[in-house]
């Protein structure tokens, strides 16, 4: 797991971590990283970057010692095969049936970095 570097300033109320250099991550590739006590995957796909939040929502396996499945754009839970579209957090094969939370994700000066504003926030009545 690697730090993440400072947040950089808040841009429409997200504040983003510098992660990784763009280049560093191949596709398919996973990258754990936990940002403000925050465990998420960055996965690289298709070209383009997403970030989930890392566990399972089913178990609260670590998505991150999951396969990835490009053809499908799916993270495969390592522990019972429920799997996750990384571009929407959606559970799309059982047992998992609630989505993983998403956040933003942006390439700036080549570096990625990953917004900590998640999908599932309004949700849970954060702000």
């Amino acid at each position: 797991m690697r730090p993440s570097e400072p947040m950089s300033e808040p841009a429409a109320g997200v504040r983003y971590a510098r992660v990784v250099p763009a280049t560093e991550l191949r596709d398919g590739e996973l990258l754990p990283v936990e940002i403000d006590g925050t465990p998420l995957v960055l996965v690289r796909h298709a070209g383009e970057f997403f970030a989930v939040q890392n566990n399972c929502s089913h178990r609260d396996f670590p998505l991150s010692e999951a396969g990835f499945d490009p053809r499908d754009g799916v993270l495969v839970c390592a522990w019972h095969g429920g799997c996750f579209d990384v571009r929407s957090g959606r559970a799309v094969v059982p047992p998992a049936t609630e989505p993983v939370e998403t956040f933003p994700v942006r390439v700036r000066a080549d570096w990625v970095e990953i917004g900590m504003t998640g999908s599932l926030a309004p949700e849970r009545g954060a702000a």
